[in-house]
């Protein structure tokens, strides 16, 4: 009788056959997965089998599946597996979605919160791929979204999730109905007024109000739908038109986010999962309350970064850019032993600011796992590092265009992870990195000419534009890049995925009793 379970072990491996055959795919510690027979040899489960399509996407089938350990692992088959309720992994993924930032947290029990989501369509192909079978009739529940602050790189993609529900190929769409929306108040006004006129600088974030001589953001936003498209950009209008469209699946529940509103995630509190809600920091001066707007750093290269003695900086002007990137919700969230910092792109500026609020020295902003700021910008506090004091960091980062190219991650900013960790040697992933390509050589491709968004028609056959695209050397995306998570707790395990079906890069930890993570062996089977 087949029945759910979860993967025990580290590592599984599965073939297409209980004895030879083809590798298939490899599960990990906390996967949930159908299990059809176990006998003393292996272990017969139902799973997705993903077959690229000449469009380059890859479509699951259903199979058969087998888990068969070696003798020499010393590991029978029926250990590899256990009933869900033995395994209590929290999953949490961070994937590639190019220049952006995009979370996913997934608690034992099955709670999902979304944290960004980049600004094409990548986060919603992963997760379409990963919860299947949704319906607009019964959607995929998402129990929060947390959008850290209103660049289109970080919140975009999301309403591409929306846009999937009218894929023709159903592996392609994901239905959801989220039941919050985090954010932090900022809405980005359009770059031009409606007369034409180009809005200045303090103008893209709504009112303001000068409190001692700083200037502060006061048009703070909680619940989107009720702002007028005239006051939002365009990718705060599409959000919004997504936003409208989930909330006749169920209520949504909006709310603003600043430093102290840990009690917004007290739905995960019965699993024993905690968050802090650490930034941003409100500024309130009388009647006044808001942001104070922050100013660019100073040019030029930043090796040493004075950061790191909390002095005053030279940050010029006010910059709607850099307040918006450094009033990003700033999160840590606690399972068991091991904690989890999503900082954003806060900023340096922001960044000093947030260290002496939380008292610097006093392990306040400790964390085991490290969502790096602003994809690896140079505009980074070295004394927040060091108060993070990481041991695995992660930058969600992909120049893919001239458009975006940035230098993203900085070389200051990895050498910068590497000295303040607390450990001899540290991990540091940088999410463009573990995505893999392969080399497809030379390639011509044929592009229609176009008229009125329509391929011109002449003797009954669409007309080839020669002029359009001239031949180039192409890759091809082999393995989508994800840095992926799984804890009870009390042992850590991180891995990516490779080029090569059997390789993985993996590592395991546990906590010793003076607070320090120790390696661990990572069991593979």
């Amino acid at each position: 009788m087949a029945k759910k379970q979860k993967i025990k072990v580290d590592l599984a491996r599965v073939y297409d056959a209980p004895t030879g055959g083809s590798l298939i795919t490899t599960l990990a510690w906390g996967d949930e997965i159908t299990v059809t027979k176990t006998t003393s040899k292996h272990v017969e489960l139902k799973l997705q089998r993903y077959t690229e399509m000449p469009d380059g996407s890859y479509q699951p089938s259903s199979v058969l599946g087998y888990i068969r350990p070696t003798k020499s692992s010393e590991i029978k088959p029926k250990d590899t597996v256990a009933a869900p309720k033995d395994v209590p992994v929290m999953h949490v993924d961070f994937a590639d979605v190019q220049q952006g930032d995009g979370a996913v947290i997934e608690s034992p029990e099955g709670k999902v919160v979304l944290v960004d989501g980049g600004d094409n369509q990548l986060f919603a192909r992963y997760l379409a791929a990963r919860y299947r079978r949704s319906t607009d009739m019964k959607p995929k529940e998402i129990d929060a979204i947390v959008v850290s602050h209103g660049d289109a790189d970080h919140f975009a993609g999301l309403t591409k999730i929306h846009a999937s529900e009218t894929q023709a190929k159903p592996y392609k769409r994901l239905f959801i109905h989220p039941q919050r929306i985090y954010h932090n108040g900022l809405v980005k006004r359009p770059r031009k007024k409606t007369n034409g006129t180009r809005r200045k600088e303090i103008e893209m974030l709504g009112k303001t109000r000068k409190v001692n001589g700083r200037l502060l953001a006061v048009d703070l936003e909680t619940d989107l739908l009720t702002v007028p498209a005239a006051k939002m950009n365009e990718p705060f209008r599409q959000w919004k038109k997504a936003l409208k469209a989930w909330r006749k699946r169920g209520p949504i529940h909006f709310r603003r986010l600043s430093r102290g509103d840990n009690d917004a995630f007290d739905f995960l509190a019965d699993e024993d999962i905690e968050v802090e809600v650490l930034g941003p920091v409100l500024v309130q001066a009388g009647s006044a309350t808001g942001y104070p707007f922050l100013g660019k750093p100073k040019k030029g290269p930043r090796i040493g970064h004075e950061s790191l003695s909390l002095t005053t900086a030279e940050f010029g002007g006010n910059s709607a850019s850099h307040s918006i990137n450094g009033h990003s919700i700033i999160m840590r969230l606690r399972y068991g032993n091991f904690r989890f910092m999503f900082a954003g792109d806060l900023n340096d500026q922001a960044a000093r600011d947030l260290v002496r609020a939380h008292n610097l020295g006093d392990q306040s902003l400790r964390a085991e796992v490290f969502k790096v700021p602003h994809h690896g910008s140079a505009d980074f506090s070295g004394a927040f590092i060091r108060a993070v004091s990481p041991v695995i960091s992660v930058v969600s980062s992909g120049d893919e265009s001239e458009r975006k190219e940035y230098i993203h991650p900085r070389a200051t900013l990895m050498g910068a992870l590497g000295k303040y960790s607390r450990v001899e040697e540290p991990l540091i992933f940088v999410t463009e990195l573990v995505a893999f390509f392969n080399m497809e050589g030379y390639v011509t491709p044929e592009r229609h000419r176009m008229k009125d968004g329509l391929a011109v028609v002449e003797n009954g056959e669409a007309v080839l534009d020669n002029k359009a695209k001239q031949r180039f050397f192409a890759f091809s995306r082999a393995a989508f890049g994800i840095v992926k998570f799984r804890t009870n707790g009390k042992r850590l395990l991180v891995y990516t995925n490779s080029g090569v079906a059997r390789l993985k890069e993996a590592y395991a930890y546990h906590i010793g009793d003076d607070g320090m993570p120790i390696p661990q062996q990572v069991v593979h089977v």
